[in-house]
């Protein structure tokens, strides 16, 4: 698979609740856009970045989280932003936010961090784990 067409955007805030400097790097317009973090919580700065590469032509966009918190008004914000999808795993549950916004979808990693932890009690290799991850909705 080249990667050459993979365009980057970098979002950063200087301090956490701080309104943060959106730059959009190459042209995104007519292009899949995935803001990837390792927690959503409050939503907000992946609904601005999300509307700026909107407004930029971004043809879709997905946010893929570790932890989903979602926490407060965060469903209700994701619902009625321009992303596409967002990702999460169940490392926390999210049935309720579930239930205010379709876009969240959630990715079962209990048995992958069952045969994680046998595998590095054995010592062995964890490369197997990370084939044929699918949603569980």
């Amino acid at each position: 698979m080249r990667y050459s067409r993979l365009k980057l955007f970098v979002v950063s805030a200087q301090e956490p609740k701080q309104k943060p400097p959106l730059t959009v790097v190459g042209d995104v317009g007519g292009r899949i856009a995935i803001m990837v973090d390792d927690i959503i919580d409050d939503a907000q700065s992946f609904v601005a970045a999300a509307e700026v590469l909107k407004t930029r032509g971004a043809y879709k966009i997905y946010v893929i989280a570790t932890h989903g918190v979602l926490s407060s008004d965060a469903p209700a914000l994701l619902e009625a932003s321009p992303i596409t999808q967002v990702i999460v795993t169940n490392t926390v549950p999210h049935e309720v936010q579930k239930m205010r916004c379709h876009k969240i979808k959630t990715v079962d990693i209990s048995l992958m961090l069952c045969e994680a932890i046998r595998r590095i009690y054995h010592n062995e290799s964890m490369g197997q784990l990370f084939r044929d991850i699918t949603l569980d909705d």
